[in-house]
């Protein structure tokens, strides 16, 4: 069902509560607005931590690989400075 709403004189609109509940749009969530033919669409940007944890959800590391894991990221950051 399409929504009515208007553009304020700064170019503000609305988003009414239950499309940006339906999107769990909140308040200072950024949006992507792009221009399809003769459309405007907003879409929710989405959360690159949000997907990483939804993606690695099911990984687990143990304190050694840990512990090895930021050795190594030290080592490089101490190549890169070139210590």
């Amino acid at each position: 069902m399409p929504i009515r709403t208007k553009v304020d004189d700064k170019g503000r609109i609305i988003i009414p509560k239950h499309l940006r509940d339906a999107l769990g749009i909140k308040s200072g969530d950024e949006l992507i607005i792009n221009i399809d033919k003769d459309k405007l669409v907003i879409q929710k940007d989405t959360d690159a931590f949000e997907v990483l944890r939804t993606v690695f959800k099911q990984l687990r590391f143990d304190r050694g690989l840990r512990r090895k894991a930021e050795e190594e990221a030290l080592k490089e950051v101490g190549r890169e400075l070139g210590d």
